[in-house]
Formats: structure tokens, sequence, C-alpha cells
């Protein structure tokens, strides 16, 4: 009998138990279509870094906003929270470097952060009502749109995208103080998650600060606390506050390495990409249920929801045009083409 391949899947992301029951299902699809093939073994980065002894790095948390962010505490390791993002840079590059060597065979990363080290474009699927309804975010990340990102990254660096899956679904704004209002979201600090965020929010009157803003060297968090904002999704937030405004999507990509995926036949790559796009669909219903099922849950928990209005929701739409324009779009290097076929493919008339 052959002896199972062992094939390493990294969790790089908090909540790890979502991305966990991610990597539990691709391996029950890949076992389906590769039966006895292939073993896939789960780990933490910190359960990396104490397993192997390598990437110290993997242990290091970025900052925090006590209160607003959930726990991100693994007793496995002792695990170092640092002050600034740009300390975590060197995370990510030693993740994609580690990736693309086959050091670990899979892992799953947010957009944002792929947009930002392996291919700019990706940070497209981050721009704010760009997706109707969560069926065109399927069209879009299941179709042609989608595989060519995933291709594309492949011949410009040493990681391959397999499919997208969420984290978390929608973006919300999340605080300990109620915020009913785009008026009073104004009178707060709020730290973004991305450039578009910070564009958006900063068009109706937010002191909107980016936390991966390469030009400061003190980043946002160093000028936040627990009375500021922050761009969260329901599953990453532990304030007691949500502004329900739904204005981007939170997604992630289940990736590989190129030097992994030149070792499989054929037969097992296209295993491996089938596997993938089926975990896909599964983990974006199970972030849509999660989402139901904090709201309906919200107030035993002592979170209140307060759902933009209509007015305030129009006037965030029009405030987004201006992360549409192409000087906005060719700073973040994204192809104005690639945003225009994401819009067509949804009929959306909000550009």
């Amino acid at each position: 009998m052959t002896e199972r391949r062992k094939i390493r899947w990294l969790i790089a992301h908090y909540p790890a138990y979502l991305f966990i029951r991610t990597a539990k299902v691709f391996a029950f699809e890949l076992e389906k279509m590769c039966p006895g093939e292939f073993e896939i073994e789960i780990l933490t980065m910190p359960e990396y870094v104490k397993k192997y002894n390598k990437f110290h790095e993997f242990i290091e948390l970025p900052p925090s906003i006590k209160g607003l962010d959930i726990n991100r505490v693994d007793n496995s390791v002792n695990v170092v929270q640092n002050k600034t993002w740009p300390e975590v840079r060197k995370k990510w590059k030693t993740l994609f470097a580690a990736l693309g060597d086959g050091e670990f065979e899979l892992s799953q990363t947010q957009v944002s952060i792929i947009g930002s080290y392996l291919d700019t474009n990706f940070a497209a699927i981050d721009l704010p009502f760009l997706f109707n309804d969560h069926d065109h975010v399927s069209r879009v990340l299941d179709g042609e749109i989608g595989d060519s990102l995933c291709n594309n990254v492949a011949e410009k660096t040493n990681i391959r995208g397999l499919a997208f899956t969420y984290s978390g679904g929608y973006r919300v704004i999340g605080a300990n103080q109620k915020i009913t209002n785009l008026s009073e979201l104004a009178q707060t600090k709020l730290l973004t998650h991305t450039a578009h965020s910070s564009t958006l929010f900063a068009g109706v009157g937010a002191n909107a600060l980016h936390k991966f803003n390469a030009n400061e060297n003190e980043l946002a968090d160093a000028a936040v606390d627990s009375n500021s904002a922050i761009e969260t999704t329901y599953l990453r937030f532990a304030g007691s506050h949500v502004y329900k405004t739904e204005h981007s999507m939170f997604t992630t990509s289940i990736l590989t390495g190129n030097k992994f995926w030149g070792s499989l036949t054929e037969a097992q790559q296209n295993a491996f990409r089938i596997a993938a796009k089926k975990t896909a669909k599964h983990e974006r219903k199970w972030s849509i249920d999660d989402a139901k099922r904090y709201e309906d849950e919200a107030v035993n928990n002592g979170v209140e929801i307060v759902a933009i209005s209509d007015k305030d929701r129009a006037q965030l739409q029009k405030a987004s045009a201006a992360t549409y324009n192409n000087d906005h779009l060719n700073a973040q290097g994204i192809d104005p083409a690639l945003v225009q076929l994401i819009i067509n493919s949804g009929n959306n008339t909000i550009h």
C-alpha cells in the first residue's frame, strides 16, 4: 500500500476555528477524489513554530485595540504582541516565501494581504459596494474572473490561488459606543482595514486611519483606543455596538505554492482545484449562516446592532465613487478594466 503524502495546511488568521473547519472540508473533498493519496495536517502558526522550530515570525501578532478585537491568545506558545503593523510585515513576507518553497503546502489568507504582497489586483475585491449580493460574489469569485486572478498571481509569483472564501462576509463598523448615523461616526476615530475604506469614510467626514498605511512609521493603532471604532466583521469583533454598514466583502483565498503544485500530477491538480472550489462554497455559506446567528443572538450577548439608514447608505454609496476613479485605482495598482468586468457581471448600477 502506497504511503499517504502529508500536506500541511497553515492556519494564518484568527479566529482559528473558521479556517480549521475550512481545511477539514478540503481534506474531506480531496479524499473523495484522491482516496488514500494525501493526509492533511492542520497547524496554526504557533503550532507550526512549536513543531518545526522555524519561522518564529509566525508567532508575532499584529496590534489590536483592547475591547474591540477578539482574543487572539494561543497558549500553545508564547506569542508576541507587536505595537505597530510594520513590525508584522516580515511575517507575511516569510509566510509567502515559505509557502512558495514548500515548507508547507496550503494556507489561506485575506485578499487584502495578497493584494499588498503578491498581486495588487486582488485588492479590487475589497472595493466598497462592488457586489450586489452574495450571488454576485459567487459568480465573480467562482467564475472566469476569480480563476484569472488565481492564475495570474501564479504567473507573477511562486504562489498560486485555488479558490476564494470569506473571512466573516460583509464588513461593518464596531465600537464600544452606540453609532446610529454617519454624523456620529464622523466624530469617532475609525481604524480601517483597506485604503479603499479610508477613502470611503473620509468622504463622509470620518477621521479614518488605515492600519496598513505605508507612509506612517507608527501605524493607526497607536492613535486609537477603546473609544474609537474599527472596521471589522461580526466574527472578529469583541465590542458592544455594531453599525451595520455592509460596505464591502471581507474575503480570503486558499493558496498553494508553485513548487508543490508542480510536483502533483495533472489529475491531482484538477482534484485540488475542484476540492478548493467546493470547500469555498461551503465556507461562504457558513459565513452567511454565522452572520445570521450573530444577529439572532446579539441582544443576549450584550451587543446592539444598528443598521445604516437608507439615507446614510445612499450617502456612503455616493462617497464610494472616489474609490473607483482611475487615480485611486492606479495608486492601488488595480486594473480599471478588471473592476469594470466585476461591475458588469452583476449589472451593478451604483457606479
